[in-house]
């Protein structure tokens, strides 16, 4: 687990995040969003301290405050990657009122004649955040199988801007487990 502390977080200053002692937290400080329009937060561990030829998650552990704004319907991106490399992409939301909007798009298919049409509808591969029961919520980032031999980095990254403000989000730290 890399806590918040770990984590290089843009904008980390007292104007625009807040470190404070969080309550029920499994470490001594998390940090607070106070306001921000360039989210991104960014992780690294090395692949030695993983187990070799195992298949990981890494997950955002987090909770909303009073003031939670900006990041409803809106995606994030996510990209958990060894350094060098390409990685696994997706798109998460941290908040979402409508949790079927990815129902609503259509993807183009070939009807034989080598024109496109509109297909069925399909499902992303979107991720939303998930209650545990101490009351924190993960939300799902990313994969990566550690083969093991290599000395590499494993790099966690979320990402949002969209020059709107955003607000209300106590991160806990970034978990890396088996699946």
């Amino acid at each position: 687990m890399l806590a918040a502390r770990d984590l290089a977080i843009t904008w980390d200053d007292t104007r625009y995040w807040s470190w404070n002692s969080i309550q029920d937290s499994r470490f001594p400080e998390g940090a607070e969003l106070l306001g921000v329009c360039w989210f991104e937060i960014d992780g690294r561990i090395s692949t030695c301290k993983l187990s070799s030829m195992a298949h990981y998650k890494a997950y955002l552990e987090f909770k909303l405050a009073a003031g939670f704004y900006g990041f409803t319907n809106e995606p994030v991106e996510a990209t958990v990657r060894l350094s060098g490399t390409e990685g696994s992409q997706r798109t998460v939301f941290l908040h979402a009122e409508d949790e079927d909007i990815q129902n609503d798009y259509q993807y183009p298919v070939e009807r034989g004649d080598g024109w496109p049409e509109l297909g069925e509808d399909v499902q992303n591969d979107y991720r939303y955040p998930v209650e545990r029961g101490d009351g924190w919520l993960e939300l799902e980032l990313g994969e990566y199988f550690n083969e093991g031999g290599e000395d590499g980095q494993l790099e966690i990254r979320i990402f949002h801007f969209d020059g709107s403000w955003k607000s209300g989000v106590i991160i806990e730290g970034i978990e890396i487990r088996p699946n």
